[in-house]
């Protein structure tokens, strides 16, 4: 068996998870050990792009023998981020039977869910609760948080709270693609092999 087979067949305990990637972000990305924190973002604090992505993939799996696809998780994310203004439109047409176009939905994703709300209230009556910006909100974080659970990843309270207060203000696409990109962290990666290991996860 080669040294690459019998690390992808050994027992892991966290600790090693978080010392082999830490050395495989370091290799891949030409950073310092120190850069690489648990609350580091691939992208916005580690400056990792596309094509990075791809040998981050390939290293993880040769390594742990876990399928991380870290390009197509990527692109999903990008995706959703330019899906919101549909999923905001279908949110508004059934639940409060309004009727709003993506395009109108863009022309006021600056000031986000509160001026999208203030504006429906003034074009069509709309009289929907003072908490009604939360709800919508948390109802785009939940198809959020559904997409991230099929790609095995979780999203932690702080990042819900802090997802749910950029929506309030600021809907944009970039922005929204921008935060998302964020959730995918050092310390997300190491959760997520840590997961993928299963029964090859050993306690200390």
């Amino acid at each position: 068996m080669t040294n690459s087979a019998q690390e992808q067949h050994r027992e892991w305990s966290r600790a090693e998870v978080e010392a082999s990637l830490r050395e495989i972000l370091v290799d891949s990305l030409g950073l310092q050990e120190a850069e690489v924190i648990p609350s580091a973002s691939l992208v916005k604090d580690l400056g990792a792009e596309s094509i990075d992505f791809l040998d981050i993939g390939f290293k993880i799996q040769q390594t742990f023998g876990v399928n991380l696809q870290t390009a197509e998780i990527r692109d999903i994310i990008m995706a959703w981020g330019s899906l919101i203004h549909p999923a905001l439109a279908e949110i508004l047409t059934g639940r409060y039977n309004l009727t709003v176009t993506v395009d109108e939905l863009r022309g006021l994703e600056k000031g986000g869910l509160d001026k999208i709300l203030e504006h429906l209230r003034s074009a069509q009556g709309f009289t929907g609760t003072p908490e009604a910006a939360d709800e919508i909100g948390r109802e785009l974080l939940r198809r959020l948080v559904k997409e991230f659970a099929t790609l095995g990843f979780t999203v932690n309270e702080a990042d819900h709270r802090d997802l749910l207060g950029i929506m309030r203000t600021d809907l944009s696409t970039r922005r929204i693609t921008e935060r998302t990109l964020n959730l995918l962290t050092f310390g997300a990666l190491v959760d997520f092999i840590c997961a993928k290991l299963g029964p090859r996860l050993r306690a200390a």
